[in-house]
Formats: structure tokens, C-alpha cells, sequence
């Protein structure tokens, strides 16, 4: 924490506080709409945590969320492992898939189109695995015995989000980040200049694969009952992508700042206007992303540049009076 100033410590120590303390005084229905949100926290800063800072873009990254969903219905169904060592193996077994899948898609050098597409196709190879394997529970999917109490999943997604957020901070200040920050930049030129691009890429890759893997575990024991199409459903990675690229992609806070407002955007919009809510939301999206390509994020950049120039002006012109 050296370095950061104390009003910065003491506001984060009071969001932190108000975050923990919010779901103690608030209805089962906005409780459930702040466990949503959390789950998207978690997936947009992994997500950010990859494909943010190499430029590597996943049209697929909701397939780590459905491993680990299955992971820990596969635990505490088949072996009957305890819940927490459930969850525990659903991110083991997502950070094992993506073991798998970084030694083959990363290692190949292929563009980074091409990736995106591989990524998209994964996800569906892998629906349709689940869904023809009885052992998985095939299309009907797999029934858990439910969550008791909704705070269980509110701590432990927050916990995640904030891990993943502090994960990534230290990334942007450590030598990983910066290599990575290279290969963004320029992926033949890092090599040039003598970085393991392969190793940084993987590395953070398999990262960014245990987080959601984590989270499906719990939103798999948060909604009792997980079948392929749910735990695999492609508007999750679309979902993810929209809320980064409106926050700001390559930023801290901009992926977090995009999931709420995409999510309250959609409940509020959902509820309101049930018919023609997806148009709104999709010319919104679009303006935004359009009128600032830099999302949210760079407006507050502008905003903050123009009241900086606006004070320090001030003096100035106050002297000449």
C-alpha cells in the first residue's frame, strides 16, 4: 500500500464498508440483483485481467464459468465433496482448462483474430459436449440442493471481486504488467526486444481462467440447477465484453464502473419497458462506445482534465484582476 495517499486508503476503507454492511438492510430481490452484478464484477475484471491487457480478445470467456458451474455440480453430486471443497475444485478445474487451452491457442502464435474466433467455437464445442454426456446430466442438466441464504453468495463474490481488483492493480505496477503492456503494444517488437511474450500471455491467461471458474461454482449452488445451455450461454461473454468496452478496456475501475451501469440499465430498462428494452440499451451501448471509444472512463478522464485546467486558470486570472 506504499505509495497511495491516506484519503485514498481511508474512501476505499469506507466503499469497502459500505459494501459489506449494504445487503444487511435490503430486500431478497435487490440482494439477488447485487449477487448478478457481483458475478459480472468478477467475470469483466478477469476478462480485463486477459484480453485488456494483451489485446488478445476472448469472444468465449463465459466457457470458464460454465466449467467451474459443472465442476462443483460434479463435486457435490457425483463424489459428494463438501461445498466449499466444491468450489475450491471448480476454479481448479477451470484453471486446468485453461492450462489446456493456453498451451494450444497461445503457443501457435496465431492472429489474434483468429483466437477470437477459436474462443467463440470452444464454447459451443464444449455446450455440446455437456449436453450429449448423460454423466453430465446431458441437455436436462443437474439439480443442487439450494443456497440457504443469499448473503453466503454475496460475501463470497465480493470477496472474488475484490481479490481480482487488487490482482490487478499490482499487475499495472509490477514488471508482468509492463511486459504485458508491451505485447499490447506491439507483440513482435517485445519479442525483439527479448520478453517471453508466450510465458507472460500464458501465465495471465490461466489467471484469468480460475476467477470465473470460481464464481460459476457459486452461481451453480446459487441457482440450484445448472443445465448446458445456462452455464454456457454465449450472451454471458457478450454480456462481459459490452460491460468492459463501456467502462473503459485497459482501465482498473472502468470494467466495474461498465458492469453497473450496464446491469442497472437492464434491470431498470427490463422492468419498465419489457418490449423495446433491448433497443434502447443496444443505441445506448452504441452512442457511448462511438461518441467516447474510451468508455466511461475517458469521460471522467476529460471531465477531470478540463476542471484541472479550470483551476489552475482560476489564480491566474484572479492576479490579473
Amino acid at each position: 500500500m506504499a505509495g497511495i495517499e491516506p484519503k485514498k486508503i481511508a474512501m476505499a476503507g469506507l466503499a469497502l464498508l459500505a459494501l459489506v454492511l449494504f445487503p444487511l438492510g435490503v430486500s431478497p430481490y435487490i440482494k439477488a440483483f447485487m449477487v448478478t452484478l457481483l458475478m459480472y464484477v468478477v467475470m469483466v475484471q478477469s476478462w480485463n485481467l486477459f484480453s485488456g491487457c494483451t489485446g488478445y480478445v476472448s469472444l468465449g470467456h463465459g466457457l470458464f464459468f460454465g466449467v467451474g458451474a459443472y465442476g462443483f455440480a460434479i463435486a457435490v453430486t457425483t463424489f459428494k465433496a463438501p461445498f466449499w471443497a466444491a468450489l475450491l475444485a471448480a476454479g481448479v478445474i477451470a484453471g486446468v482448462v485453461a492450462v489446456v487451452l493456453g498451451s494450444v491457442l497461445l503457443s501457435t502464435k496465431m492472429n489474434v483474430a483468429y483466437f477470437s474466433v477459436l474462443t467463440l467455437g470452444l464454447n459451443e464445442i464444449l455446450k455440446a459436449v455437456v449436453a450429449n454426456t448423460k454423466e453430465l446430466g446431458s441437455s436436462y442438466g443437474i439439480t443442487l440442493p439450494p443456497l440457504t441464504n443469499q448473503l453466503i453468495a454475496y460475501y463470497y463474490l465480493l470477496g472474488l471481486a475484490l481479490i481480482i481488483t487488487i490482482l490487478i492493480w499490482q499487475l499495472k505496477r509490477s514488471r508482468h504488467g509492463l511486459a504485458l503492456k508491451a505485447v499490447f503494444a506491439d507483440e513482435v517488437a517485445a519479442e525483439t526486444a527479448g520478453i517471453n511474450t508466450l510465458t507472460y500471455k500464458f501465465q495471465t491467461f490461466v489467471v484469468s481462467g480460475i476467477f470465473p471458474g470460481l464464481a460459476g461454482g457459486m452461481i451453480g449452488w446459487y441457482w440450484s440447477y445448472i443445465d448446458p445451455y445456462m452455464a454456457f450461454d454465449l450472451i454471458i461473454s457478450f454480456f462481459i465484453m459490452e460491460m468492459v468496452f463501456l467502462g473503459g478496456i485497459g482501465t482498473l475501475f472502468g470494467p466495474v464502473i461498465g458492469a453497473v451501469f450496464m446491469s442497472l440499465a437492464i434491470e431498470i430498462l427490463s422492468t419498465n419497458l419489457q418490449n423495446i428494452h433491448p433497443i434502447l440499451f443496444g443505441l445506448a451501448v452504441i452512442i457511448v462506445i462511438i461518441s467516447c471509444p474510451g468508455g466511461i472512463m475517458e469521460l471522467f478522464d476529460k471531465y477531470r482534465a478540463r476542471a484541472s485546467r479550470k483551476a489552475l486558470a482560476l489564480p491566474k486570472q484572479e492576479g490579473v484582476s
